[in-house]
């Protein structure tokens, strides 16, 4: 079963499968499948950053001012996000788990400084969230993110303590560079920290 709708420039066609509803997405001739509420959530995503790049205060911006400027209802709104803060974190995950699986970065397989570069090459890409973020007093997430991702592989407590300190480390590096427009390029930093740093 399926029907036609339209949303912001956006042709979708609706699936229902398997008791779950999914989106054909269609623009410029391609199209994807995906489940409604990722959908939603990615153009919500979008909606709050194209504010923001308008110029408008991310405390300024109301729920209502996203959802007019998603085509979207606020019942939609709060069936994926509780505040405006959940959006940016959300958007912050999604873009980190596409780093992993774009990427393979894996620090106990790739030498330490092509793993560095690699981390900082991403947070280069993505300065302009984080600049948001620190912006928003929500940077704090990106410190969360950086002990979820390295602390959670610890095979032993040792090791554990080691890589507490090591993300502390590289989190106040990358903060330190955020503030200075990333002066030094992702490979010049890695080395820098590969050279200095003993891989933990």
């Amino acid at each position: 079963m399926h029907y036609n709708c339209n949303s912001a420039g956006y042709y979708i066609r609706c699936y229902l499968i398997t008791d779950k509803l999914y989106l054909k997405v269609i623009k410029k001739g391609l199209y994807n499948m995906v489940p409604r509420s990722s959908y939603t959530k990615k153009r919500l995503v979008e909606s709050l950053l194209k504010l923001m790049k308008k110029g408008q205060r991310f405390d300024d911006i109301s729920i209502q001012d996203i959802v007019e400027e998603g085509g979207f209802s606020r019942m939609a709104y709060y069936r994926n996000f509780k505040t405006k803060a959940d959006i940016l974190r959300y958007h912050f995950d999604v873009i980190t788990e596409d780093f992993i699986k774009e990427t393979n970065t894996d620090f106990y397989k790739m030498p330490f400084e092509e793993y560095l570069t690699s981390v900082f090459t991403y947070l280069f890409n993505n300065r302009e969230l984080s600049k948001i973020l620190l912006e928003t007093r929500l940077f704090d997430y990106v410190k969360e993110q950086f002990d979820l991702k390295l602390i959670k592989t610890a095979h032993n407590e040792e090791e554990r303590i080691r890589f507490i300190y090591f993300a502390g480390g590289l989190f106040n590096i990358y903060y330190h560079w955020l503030l200075s427009d990333g002066k030094q390029t992702p490979q010049e930093i890695a080395k820098i920290v590969a050279d200095y740093v003993p891989r933990p």
